[in-house]
């Protein structure tokens, strides 16, 4: 098993300019992840329109990281079945993956911590200006 995982992050694997296209199940969970995202995107953005201001901000980070990332990896996926060189590359998939981490933790950021403290100012702001005449 270590063996495996130590060979699929070898750079001889990684900078391997066309290995063929995918013989395992795990080609089929990769592109099935990846319309998921795009589907989920298509969802989330029709149940935000009747949403406040901060959840439909929400939703479009959420989205333009599920469209981008989505489609990229189907793109991705094509390129590996069809063989195209240096571009079926695993190191390929493997920045897309990592950006793919950094972008939705960005994006979960925002959704958890940056939206309940905007939502608690304004509640304040909204408070101050009752006061005013």
């Amino acid at each position: 098993m270590t063996d495996q995982i130590l060979h699929l992050l070898s750079p001889a694997y990684l900078f391997h300019k066309s290995l063929g296209p995918f013989q395992s199940n795990l080609a089929y969970i990769f592109a099935v992840f990846n319309v998921l995202l795009i589907l989920i995107a298509i969802i989330s953005r029709r149940l935000a329109k009747n949403k406040d201001l901060f959840a439909k901000k929400a939703v479009q980070k959420y989205g333009a990281f599920a469209w981008t990332m989505g489609s990229i990896g189907i793109i991705l996926y094509i390129f590996r079945q069809i063989n195209v060189l240096y571009l079926s590359a695993p190191i390929i998939v493997l920045i897309w993956l990592v950006i793919l981490i950094i972008w939705l933790i960005l994006v979960l950021k925002y959704r958890f911590f940056v939206v309940p403290i905007r939502r608690k100012d304004l509640m304040q702001d909204k408070g101050k200006r009752e006061y005013i005449p």
